[in-house]
This record gives structure tokens, sequence and C-alpha cells, in this order.
């Protein structure tokens, strides 16, 4: 019981993500909870849409799709009340393998590469600007987010973001169409799974294991780095107290984006940074009960 009542945070987590998983598969199921991807998709016939594949879609096509400007907007409003990258902690199942394989680089890590920290940045303008240059939206064909919802809720590869008026109407009877492609019919579109863009994501988890830990999630990752963005404006966040805090250190153990708790526990600064997941592995594990969420008023930024 006392290991329960020191991790009931990181087992309420672990519901949450495996219900998304459901959510994912539930078209399959034949379920009408959930329709779509993490991409982009319908939850109880409210449209849904990622916020990054919402700007690369309007930057690629020159053109508003209102639906998918509305989801956009419900998702943005969504994670800002709740910390920004709390997707990433709560929701992305790449976060998820990242934490899966935590230990794994531990034992195996080769190299310990750690870029600047403007790099995601820079990630995330290029991206963007490839989008509106080439009229494609870029980071969508090789997101692994992407990819691995689809896989899951497909049990194949389909084309990267479903969106534009006509072909956002035809999200709405997908279900008969992923039970088809899941019970084996297949056209020039469809890929059976484990085909080149499932090879992204084994390549992003070995650099992951033998280079540089959370690498992805931590450095490079666009939509990441986007609800960070949003996390400067949040008021749900992480909070230490200087006085209990002794130092030990392990909640950098636990913690993906372990470069966030630096300058609090070196008594620099109270609040947790906007790149920090919510996660609460952090609040979890620490034994002197220093770190605890809270609400980080407007006069206080």
């Amino acid at each position: 019981m006392s290991w329960i009542r020191n991790n009931r945070r990181k087992i309420l987590r672990r519901f949450v993500q495996l219900f998304v998983i459901f959510l994912l598969v539930s078209p399959l199921l034949g379920l009408k909870l959930f329709r779509g991807t993490l991409i982009s998709g319908t939850l109880l016939g409210v449209q849904l849409t990622d916020p990054l594949a919402a700007i690369d879609f309007i930057l690629a096509t020159k053109a508003v799709y209102l639906p998918v400007l509305m989801g956009a907007v419900i998702v943005l409003v969504f994670y800002l009340l709740l910390g920004g990258r709390v997707f990433c902690g709560w929701v992305c199942p790449v976060y998820l393998l990242t934490e899966m394989v935590r230990k794994l680089h531990t034992k195996l890590h080769v190299f310990q590469y750690k870029p600047k920290s403007t790099t995601r940045y820079w990630i995330l303008g290029t991206v963007l600007l490839l989008s509106l240059v080439t009229a494609k939206p870029v980071f969508e064909t090789v997101s692994p987010i992407g990819i691995v919802s689809q896989n899951i809720a497909l049990g194949i590869d389909a084309p990267q973001g479903i969106f534009g008026s006509e072909r956002a109407k035809e999200q709405t009877d997908s279900n008969d169409r992923y039970a088809d492609n899941f019970a084996g019919t297949t056209s020039d579109s469809w890929r059976v799974l484990f085909n080149y863009s499932l090879w992204i994501l084994v390549i992003l988890l070995l650099v992951d294991i033998f280079v540089s830990r959370g690498w992805w999630c931590r450095f490079i990752c666009p939509v990441g780095t986007l609800y960070s963005l949003v996390g400067k404006l949040s008021p749900l966040r992480i909070r230490i107290s200087h006085a209990a805090c002794t130092k030990c250190g392990e909640c950098f153990e636990v913690c993906v984006p372990s470069e966030v708790l630096s300058k609090p526990v070196r008594g620099e600064e109270t609040w947790i940074g906007s790149s920090c997941t919510n996660c609460l592995n952090c609040v979890d594990i620490c034994p002197e009960d220093a770190l605890k969420i809270g609400i980080k008023h407007i006069k206080e930024k």
C-alpha cells in the first residue's frame, strides 16, 4: 500500500495514457467515442486538432478551414489551463516510450549529447517556414506522434494529417474505412505495418538509449516546443519549497526534461519552468515533500 501511496500520481498518469490508447483503438472495437488520431480526430462528435498540425496546415495551404481551426483552439485552451506540456507527460505515446527506455539508457548509453537550449526553437521555426515555402505540412509527414497514434488506431500506416474541407468531411465516416483496412483491405495510399515510417520511431528510440536520454522530447519535438511556449502563460505549475529541499537529486532521476529542475533546486527560482511536462514524478518521489502542484498568479509572474 505504501508503494501505491507514493506513486499515486504516476498510477493516475499511466491510467490516462492507457485510456488515450484505448480511445485510439476504440473505432476498431465498434465504439463511437473517438475517431481519428492525435493529429486530428473527433471526441464524442467534437472536432479536436493538434495546434501545431493546424498551423502547419494553414501555412501549407494558405487557407483556413474553420472546423480545424476551432478544434485547435479547443485543444490549445485546454492545455493552456493545465500547464502547456501536460500533453507530453499525460497523453503523448512517444513520451511514454521515452520513459520506458529510460533505464536502458542508464545502463547502455555510449554518449550523453545535449543540444543548446535554443535548438528546439530553431527547429520549430524551420519546420513552419518549410511548410510555408513547400506548400506541404512538413512536420506532419514525419511526426512520431502521428506515426504512433495512427499505427495504434489503425494497425497500419496512413497518410498524415487528414485536413482540408473534403478530407476532413471524410473523417466523420472513417470508422468503416478503418475497420476495412484493419481487416486487410489495401490500396496504393495505405501501407502495411512496420514500413519505413515506423523505422523513424525505431531510430528515435535507439538514439534515446545510446546517445541522449529523452533527446526528442527534451530538445527536438516541435509539438513539445509549442506547448512549452503556451506553458509560459499557464497558471498550473509545480512549486518548490527551498526551505524543505535538501538537494538530494532524486527528482532529477525521474524527470525526462530534468534541466527544468536545475534553477529551482539551486534556489534561483520558485516555480518550475514552462518546459516541465507536469508528469508529477518529482512530486511523488520527493522525500521531503518540497515539490507541490500549485497556481501561479499573474502578479507573481
